[in-house]
C-alpha cells in the first residue's frame, strides 16, 4: 500500500475517535431510541395522590433529560432517568407503559441483561407465557448461569409441561447455587409430575430443612406423601401449609421493591430532587441526613454528585473521598472521583481510582471503556488493547470499543486485526461513512480485494456523492491483482467523475491507472504525464514511483499493485 493511502487510513481512524467521542455518539443514540412520546401515559387513578404526583414529576424529568442529552454524561443521566421511570411503572403494574419503554431500552442496550430480565417479569405478570419463555431464553443467552432466570425458566417449562427442559433449568440453577431451595423445590415438582414419588418427597423434605418458612412446600410434600400411600403424614403436612412461597435470590426483582418505599423519606426526596435538577434542595436534604448519620456512603456519594452539578468541585471531592473511606468498594465513588481528578489535572491519581472502579464492577463496560482510553492516553497501549478486547468479547455491540481498538491496531501495524473490528463497526453503524471507507481501505491494504470492493460498494451505495469513496473504489477496480475484482470501464467512469470534481495529483494518477486497465495506454500516458507535471509544480521534481508508472504505461502494461505501488 502506498504511504499516502496508509496515512489517509490512520488519519481517518484516529480522527473518527477524536471527533466523535463516546459522548456525542451516545447522546445521539439515546435521543434516537428513547422517546416518552411513544410510551403511553398510564392511568394513575388507583395510586395515592403522592404517588401520582411523583410519577408525573418523574416522567417530566425524563422528558427534560432526553431533550437535554448532548454529552456523554447527559446521555447517561437521561438513560438512567428513563430506565428508572420504566421500573417504577413495572413496580406499579402499569404494564402497557412498561412494555413500550422496555422495548426501547432493549434496543438501546441489547446486551444489557437487566432489560431482558424485566421483560421476562412483565410477560410472566401479564400471563403471556409464550413471550415470557422467549424472554427467558434471551436472558439466558446473555447470562447462562443466572440462577433467578434459570428458576423462572424452569417454572415456565413446567407450566408448559416440558419436564425435561424444566429439570435441566432447575438442575443448572442448583449447580450454580447449591443452597437454592427454589431450584430444589422445582426439581421436586418435576419428579412429582414424572411419577417419581420417592424423589419428590426427598426433594421437598430437603427444601423444608433449608427454608422451613416456605410453607407452600408442605402442600406439595403432603400430595407426594398421599401418592406414596402415607395418608396420615400427608394430612399433617397439608394442614401446615400457609401458602408462604419459596424465596428466590433475585436482585433485579428486589430492586423493584425500592419503589414501594414511603415517598416522604428524606433520602428519596433528595434523590428525586437531584434527578429533577433541583440540586440545591437535594444538597440541603443530604446535609440534614449527614448530621444524623455521617457514616452512610450513599448519602456522601449522592451529595457529591449534586455538588458537582453546582460547580462545587472541592466539596464534591471531599464527599467522594468520604464515601470511599466508609466503603472502599464503592465503585461509583471511585469512578466519579477519577473523572473529577482528571478534570483538575490530577490524572495519575485519577487513573488509580478508575482502575479500582472497573475492578470492583467488571460488568460495567462504560467504566472499562473509560479505563481503556485512560490507559491509551497514558501510553499503556498493550493495557488499553487488552481491556478493549475484553469489552468486545463481553459485548460484541460495543461501538466505541471497536472504534478505539481498530484505531490502535492500525497504529500498531496490525491492519488485518483492525479490519475485523472495522467490519463489526460497519454492521453496527451502517451510516458511518468513515467506517466503511476505512474498512475498504484496510482490506485493500491487506490484499483482501474482494472484501475491499464489497465494503467500498456498500459505502458508495449509501454515500454516492463521496469523492474519497469513488476515488478509492476506482483505484481498486483499476489495479487489483484479482481479475474477478477489476472492472476497467467502471474504474474510468468513477475516476473521471473524481477528476472533474477535483483534479488533484492522486486523482489524475488514478485516472491514468484506469485508462491503462482498459488498454487505452496513450490516454494513460497522457494522464500520468499531467500528474507528473502537477507534482513538479508542487515540489520541483518527480518521485521514482510515479516515473516508473509512466514507463509501465509507455510499455503497454497496466498497473497491478494495491494502493498504486508497483
Amino acid at each position: 500500500m502506498s504511504g499516502l493511502l496508509l496515512g489517509l487510513l490512520l488519519a481517518g481512524a484516529t480522527a473518527a475517535a477524536a471527533q466523535e467521542p463516546p459522548a456525542t455518539e451516545d447522546a445521539r443514540k439515546v435521543r434516537a431510541l428513547l422517546s416518552l412520546d411513544a410510551v403511553p401515559e398510564p392511568t394513575l387513578n388507583h395510586l395515592d395522590p403522592e404517588q401520582r404526583e411523583q410519577l408525573a414529576a418523574d416522567r417530566l424529568a425524563a422528558t427534560d433529560a432526553l431533550a437535554d442529552a448532548a454529552t456523554d454524561e447527559q446521555a447517561q443521566h437521561a438513560a438512567n432517568v428513563f430506565g428508572d421511570l420504566c421500573l417504577q411503572y413495572l413496580h406499579h403494574e402499569l404494564h402497557g407503559a412498561v412494555a413500550v419503554c422496555l422495548a426501547q431500552l432493549r434496543l438501546l442496550a441489547p446486551n444489557d441483561f437487566q432489560w431482558t430480565y424485566y421483560e421476562l417479569l412483565l410477560h410472566d405478570a401479564t400471563g403471556n407465557l409464550e413471550r415470557a419463555r422467549l424472554a427467558a431464553r434471551a436472558a439466558l443467552a446473555l447470562r447462562p448461569d443466572d440462577t433467578a432466570t434459570l428458576i423462572r425458566a424452569g417454572d415456565l417449562h413446567l407450566d408448559a409441561g416440558d419436564l425435561d427442559a424444566a429439570a435441566t433449568a432447575y438442575a443448572r440453577a442448583l449447580e450454580v447455587r447449591p443452597e437454592s431451595a427454589a431450584a430444589r423445590f422445582g426439581l421436586g415438582r418435576v419428579a412429582m409430575d414424572r411419577g417419581e414419588t420417592g424423589q419428590a418427597i426427598a426433594a421437598f423434605e430437603e427444601v423444608l430443612t433449608s427454608q422451613p418458612e416456605g410453607s407452600v412446600v408442605q402442600h406439595h410434600l403432603g400430595m407426594a406423601l398421599r401418592a406414596g400411600g402415607d395418608a396420615t403424614r400427608a394430612r399433617a403436612e397439608l394442614g401446615r401449609n400457609r401458602q408462604v412461597p419459596i424465596a428466590i435470590v433475585d436482585p433485579l426483582r428486589d430492586r423493584l421493591q425500592i419503589y414501594g418505599l414511603k415517598t416522604e423519606a428524606r433520602f428519596d426526596r433528595a434523590v428525586r430532587a437531584a434527578r429533577s435538577g433541583r440540586n440545591d434542595e437535594a444538597i440541603a436534604l443530604y446535609r440534614e441526613l449527614l448530621v444524623e448519620d455521617d457514616g452512610d456512603p450513599e448519602v456522601h456519594f449522592n451529595l457529591a454528585r449534586s455538588l458537582i452539578e453546582t460547580g462545587d468541585h472541592a466539596g464534591s471531592e471531599e464527599h467522594l473521598r468520604r464515601a470511599i473511606d466508609i466503603n472502599p468498594s464503592h465503585g461509583a465513588a471511585h469512578f466519579n472521583l477519577a473523572l473529577l481528578l482528571g478534570r483538575t489535572g490530577r490524572t495519575a491519581e485519577g487513573a488509580l481510582h478508575l482502575e479500582r472502579a472497573a475492578d470492583i464492577d467488571p460488568e460495567n463496560l462504560q467504566w472499562r471503556l473509560v479505563r481503556a482510553q485512560a490507559r491509551a492516553d497514558a501510553g499503556n497501549a498493550s493495557g488499553a488493547r487488552s481491556e478493549l478486547e475484553a469489552i468486545v468479547r463481553l459485548d460484541p455491540g460495543a461501538i466505541e470499543a471497536h472504534r478505539l481498538l481498530a484505531a490502535m491496531l492500525l497504529e500498531a501495524g496490525e491492519p488485518a486485526r483492525a479490519a475485523d473490528h472495522l467490519e463489526a463497526l460497519a454492521a453496527l453503524t451502517p451510516d458511518d461513512l468513515r467506517v466503511h471507507f476505512n474498512l475498504g481501505l484496510t482490506r485493500f491494504g491487506t490484499g483482501e480485494f474482494a472484501a475491499a470492493r464489497e465494503a467500498l460498494e456498500t459505502a458508495l451505495e449509501r454515500f454516492p456523492g463521496d469523492l474519497a469513496v469513488r476515488h478509492l473504489l476506482a483505484r481498486l477496480l483499476a489495479t487489483s491483482p484479482d481479475a474477478g475484482v477489476r472492472d476497467g470501464e467502471r474504474a474510468v467512469q468513477l475516476a473521471r467523475s473524481v477528476v472533474d470534481e477535483q483534479p488533484a495529483l492522486d486523482h489524475l494518477e488514478t485516472l491514468a491507472m484506469a485508462m491503462a486497465e482498459t488498454g487505452r495506454f496513450e490516454e494513460a500516458v497522457s494522464w500520468q504525464q499531467r500528474a507528473l507535471d502537477r507534482e513538479r509544480e508542487a515540489g520541483g521534481g518527480n518521485s521514482p514511483q510515479r516515473l516508473d508508472r509512466l514507463r509501465l504505461y509507455q510499455a503497454g502494461q497496466p498497473l497491478r499493485a494495491p494502493g498504486g505501488g508497483r
